[in-house]
């Protein structure tokens, strides 16, 4: 004789569960909003300025070989930005 396994009540169990809720801060909600898809990821894995700027200032001299540091005119023969 075949046996029937236990089958869970899945509407019940769920339920049981309390309700989930995310309220954002009004100003975080904005600053997704007003902002690009771009700036909104690096806001929400909080990658600050500073990380961006040594992010892409190590991919430009990846790409390009040599990357004056700012305010320092680039040098003859290199690349400009």
């Amino acid at each position: 004789m075949p046996r029937k396994h236990p089958q869970a009540d899945h509407a019940g169990l769920l339920d049981r569960l309390p309700p989930v809720e995310h309220k954002p801060a009004a100003d975080e909600d904005q600053l997704f909003e007003q902002s690009s898809l771009a700036r909104v990821l690096l806001l929400l894995v909080k990658v600050d300025q500073e990380a961006e700027y040594l992010l892409c200032r190590e991919l430009a001299e990846h790409a390009l070989g040599t990357v004056p540091d700012p305010g320092e005119a680039p040098q003859e023969g290199e690349h400009r930005a």
